[in-house]
């Protein structure tokens, strides 16, 4: 009688195909973690192109840039929503001081805007853009993107400011390019178009509090950007939900954790490996490197400062 073998793995072949496989995954994965992360900062930088030509647009059309928010509390991401392609949700906003036209007015169809998710307006690589419930708004969606209110800013007002011999977001006359009530063009970049900054990414990430000030930036309105000093009031306590500051080093919360709370707020940062991307008034984008020198970092910051520093210097 004659017994035919039956082919097949032993155990010992069967872990060692495991263990091949095992190692074949570990090489491919952070692979593809490389390549999912190109594709977003690809696509960040695409985000960030398109805000800085639609601003470009918007002072082509009113002959001066969209200031960083206003006296009603309207910020520079709901005046150029006609020129990203949301003129309809632009039509339904209602631009008075009081009443429906409050932000946090829950029958406005300015607290609906704050609800509505627009993809230029947020990094895929931030892990943080869930809407939340802030400042009297429900579920209001977080953005990434602030604009360049200068070089010398630390805080919001002057009676938070951390360093001696800067300036806070409630004065008037600072040097970046969108800040409050600012009616800047583009002639007044004496620095050059591509030697100053339009928008910057910012580290979103509402829960993170230190110092008593939170990371969360936000479109269109804001209840706590209102009143500012546009009409000679005062009041407004958050005009970092619209813009950031050049003078601080970018990704600082993550370089120094030590960092005044302050500080942090103002800066600007992403969640991407080791830079920042920069969107400048020529149109281009630029991704910044975290060890940037700061003296490039405040050049790029101030339109008018009279420095010949870019990014790449």
């Amino acid at each position: 009688m004659r017994f035919r073998s039956r082919k097949g793995f032993t155990l010992v072949e069967l872990l060692v195909v495991i263990a091949i496989i095992g190692v074949l995954v570990g090489l491919l994965l952070p692979a593809v973690q490389q390549a999912r992360e190109a594709a977003r900062r690809m696509s960040c930088s695409n985000n960030m192109r398109q805000l800085s030509l639609a601003t470009l647009n918007y002072e082509s059309s009113f002959k001066v840039l969209p200031p960083g928010w206003n006296n009603h509390g309207t910020l520079w991401s709901a005046a150029i929503l006609p020129q990203i392609e949301q003129a309809s949700l632009y039509s339904t906003l209602i631009f008075a001081e009081s009443g429906i036209g409050n932000w946090d007015n829950v029958a406005s169809p300015n607290y609906r805007a704050c609800q509505t998710p627009i993809s230029m307006f947020q990094c895929p690589s931030c892990p943080n853009l869930a809407p939340a419930n802030y400042n009297g708004i429900e579920r209001r969606v977080p953005i990434s993107y602030r604009a360049n209110g200068g070089s010398r800013v630390s805080s919001d007002d002057a009676s938070t400011r951390p360093l001696p011999n800067t300036q806070s977001f409630e004065e008037l006359n600072l040097d970046g390019a969108m800040f409050g009530c600012s009616r800047i063009r583009l002639r007044d970049f004496t620095d050059g178009l591509s030697r100053t900054v339009l928008f910057g990414e910012s580290r979103t990430d509402p829960e993170f509090v230190k110092d008593g000030q939170g990371m969360d930036w936000w479109a269109f309105g804001s209840p706590q950007a209102d009143p500012c000093r546009c009409d000679g009031g005062t009041g407004g306590t958050e005009f970092t939900e619209a813009a950031g500051s050049m003078l601080v080093q970018p990704n600082i919360a993550v370089i120094d954790p030590s960092t005044q709370g302050h500080l942090m707020e103002v800066a600007f940062g992403s969640f991407h490996s080791g830079g920042t991307m920069f969107g400048k008034a020529d149109g281009s984008v630029a991704y910044v490197s975290d060890s940037t020198d700061i003296k490039i970092i405040r050049a790029v910051g101030s339109r008018n400062g009279g420095e010949t520093f870019d990014f790449e210097d």
